[in-house]
């Protein structure tokens, strides 16, 4: 008899079905890889996220993914997406539409770029970046 398995973490459980959906669907991988990134943000944060902004934009590109796929492998994302709302006790109207859309998306990767890009680039250039990288985001 096989000895028990031991219980997966959250995100272990998501981490084996999001590597099951790019073994079934290869071209799906550049997309699972940045979902996998979110998601380490939202665990390996050094500061505490108290609006879960990062779970909110993972849990949107869950239910919208970029690629196509078949039933079951989105019945799996949504899954996953549930498992994430519940474990961060948010509720549906709580989940932007689009990974993006939360308010205040665009002023939050401002001040980071402001903080991280301090004395290397001018204002107007970190508003410029922040602009592209909002709407990277958002698409």
């Amino acid at each position: 008899m096989a000895p028990p398995r031991a219980r997966m973490s959250p995100t272990q459980e998501l981490i084996a079905r999001m590597m099951r959906i790019v073994r079934a669907c290869p071209e799906a991988a550049n997309e699972v890889l940045e979902l996998m990134f979110l998601v380490s943000q939202i665990e390996a944060s050094t500061t505490v996220d108290r609006e879960y902004r990062d779970a909110r934009r993972v849990i949107s590109r869950l239910r919208a993914p970029l690629w196509e796929m078949g039933p079951a492998d989105r019945a799996a994302l949504l899954k996953a997406a549930e498992t994430i709302r519940k474990a961060c006790d948010l509720t549906e109207a709580d989940i932007p539409s689009t990974p993006g859309a939360d308010l205040g998306e665009r002023a939050r990767i401002e001040a980071v770029l402001a903080h991280t890009l301090a004395g290397e680039l001018s204002e107007a250039q970190i508003a410029r970046v922040a602009g592209a990288v909002a709407a990277a985001i958002q698409h």
